[in-house]
């Protein structure tokens, strides 16, 4: 019997996506969300005249098929482009926030790196080809561009688009981008000159930082007001497969049959309850660390901060022994962030750099932010807004030995057929990574409710 209806568990960017494209393809999608609203991470507040993100604050736009599924969904109209002083990026070094160098110039007379970094970065293309198929980023970093460049460029870059440390995670999964550089053109800068016309070919298009004018969380909100079925305040407690299909228990509740289930729900909340899993199978994804993470929003008039928060913001190392991560200048990057005669900072602590910190208790951990503020940039007076989230779990680490994550993901699947499992746990934590793949995953079982085999 044909069923050709398919449920998703959890509203995240992932599933959302999923949910959009099956239902173009004129498949009946039921979507299940435990919150009042969709999104998972994305998440804008508006308090009066200050918007903040809960979760990511801006979309690298660098996908024809992102960019393209924008357009679908009517945002174009709201997309908002980034400030031009988004391309100055900040790395401090002996407690001065240094522009991080994007030219050729600008590397060799940038007082971020020292004349052996700037050496290495040029000895680089006669380094050779890793032998260790799942190297750590940091021992990536630290072999072919040298200590210096790990310590005050990827360190802080780590800790900005993962939370994490590059100890902590796998070239090859969290960066699979430079992965393929060394291995394709053995060297990142022989990669980067001759992989530009390849990157044209695979659809890449001018690279744009963006947001929209209701926030980040526009996007979900567009994507769930285009489906036919969204069912919010439903807590999916269990997953099973009967004789008619897949059913979804959901507050005492329960829905179904339906041909496919995907699950869109982080690791952390699954269970032998919710699904059909062995226990050993779950013990091995729950090897997957999220460090928790700390969030500030903070709100100052513009004369209560001597820098003039002129970039994008400003990355921390760890060698500089602060207890922040960075922080972002959102009232710089978007109009429409923070009052006139204001300016807006969101500041990060934690991570998986330290973890005890994030969870601090709030006036406490803000008293040990403001020190590096003040220090840093030079705030002055308390702020005039003051928003504090905390994530006890925030983005997944991509560590070594990640492909048994997801060689158990594959077993999972194929010993439940009709059961699919994504997130951005699953081939890249960014949006963009997130809507691609569950584009791709629409397109999949589209294909599969008309060639293949039913319930």
């Amino acid at each position: 019997m044909k069923i050709n209806k398919v449920a998703i568990a959890g509203s995240g960017i992932t599933g959302l996506s999923t949910a959009y494209k099956l239902k173009n393809f004129g498949v009946e999608v039921d979507l299940f969300e435990k919150n009042s609203e969709p999104g998972g991470a994305i998440k804008t507040i508006l308090n009066g005249e200050w918007m903040t993100e809960y979760g990511p604050n801006t979309i690298l736009l660098k996908d024809k098929i992102v960019s393209d599924f924008i357009r679908e969904l009517g945002l174009h109209v709201d997309k908002q482009e980034a400030n031009n002083n988004a391309a100055n990026r900040f790395i401090v070094r002996d407690g001065i926030l240094e522009p991080l160098p994007t030219s050729f110039f600008a590397l060799i007379g940038t007082s971020l790196f020292n004349i052996q970094a700037k050496l290495n970065v040029f000895k680089e293309p006669f380094i050779s080809k890793s032998r260790n198929p799942d190297q750590t980023v940091a021992e990536f970093a630290e072999r072919r561009l040298g200590e210096e460049i790990l310590d005050y460029a990827i360190n802080p870059f780590i800790a900005g688009i993962f939370a994490n440390k590059p100890e902590n995670l796998s070239l090859r999964h969290a960066l699979p981008a430079m992965h393929r550089l060394e291995q394709e053109y053995g060297s990142l800068a022989w990669g980067a000159l001759s992989g530009s016309k390849k990157r044209k070919e695979e659809g890449r298009i001018p690279r744009e930082l963006i947001s929209f004018k209701e926030g980040l969380q526009q996007l979900p909100k567009k994507i769930a007001s285009r489906l036919n079925r969204v069912l919010y305040e439903k807590r999916v407690d269990k997953i099973e497969k009967k004789e008619a299909g897949w059913y979804i228990s959901a507050n005492d509740e329960e829905f179904g049959p339906y041909e496919k289930v995907i699950v869109n729900i982080p690791l952390y909340f699954w269970t032998d309850q919710l699904l059909p899993i062995q226990s050993r199978d779950l013990a091995v994804l729950q090897d997957v660390n999220y460090p928790p993470l700390s969030v500030y929003h903070l709100g100052f008039m513009k004369e209560q901060i001597r820098h003039p928060l002129n970039g994008f913001g400003f990355l921390v190392p760890e060698k500089e022994n602060r207890n922040i991560l960075g922080a972002l200048f959102p009232s710089t990057l978007f109009e429409g962030r923070a009052p006139d005669g204001y300016h807006l900072l969101t500041v990060f602590a934690g991570g998986g750099r330290q973890p005890d910190l994030a969870s601090m208790e709030t006036n406490k951990l803000y008293d040990i932010v403001k020190k590096d503020l003040e220090e840093l940039i030079g705030i002055k007076e308390d702020p005039v807004y003051f928003d504090h989230v905390y994530w006890p779990r925030s983005i997944p680490a991509y560590h070594v030995g990640y492909d048994k994550i997801l060689d158990t993901f594959q077993k999972i699947e194929t010993q439940n057929p009709g059961l699919y499992i994504a997130g951005n746990f699953r081939n890249g934590v960014s949006v963009p990574d997130c809507i691609k793949n569950g584009i791709d995953l629409a397109e999949r079982i589209s294909g599969e409710l008309k060639t293949g085999p039913h319930i």
